[in-house]
């Protein structure tokens, strides 16, 4: 039984990893989801203001930067489209609505929808 309990959990944990990968994967395929993180800066960091400036977007969540944020494009000759964060474990991902902030940039927000694809 024990045997039986660890091979079910292990399956479960496989599969919960090979479709992670998927959405937070460092790729060059601008049709692909992959982790921009980095080029983001939270809306109630004081950097905000330069955030244009330094090649940054602004994103406007609970989470800000401490969640991963996927995006599709590749931010130089696809624009990013289609950004999501990643939730907190279990909950999936939070799709990301892009307005543009003037004098500031553009900025993700926070739409409180999970992708149900994700």
């Amino acid at each position: 039984m024990i045997k039986k309990t660890l091979a079910v959990t292990a399956l479960a944990a496989g599969a919960v990893l090979s479709v992670a990968p998927q959405a937070f994967a460092d790729n060059t395929d601008p049709n692909a989801f992959s982790d921009r993180t980095a080029d983001f800066v939270a809306y109630n960091d004081p950097a905000v203001l330069g955030a244009k400036d330094a090649g940054k977007q602004i994103i406007v969540s609970p989470y800000g930067t401490s969640h991963t944020i996927a995006c599709k494009g590749n931010g130089a000759d696809v624009p990013w489209y289609g950004c999501m964060q990643q939730d907190n474990p279990g909950l999936g991902w939070i799709i990301l609505d892009k307005q543009d902030l003037p004098g500031l940039g553009p900025a993700w927000v926070d739409t409180m929808k999970n992708d149900p694809n994700a």
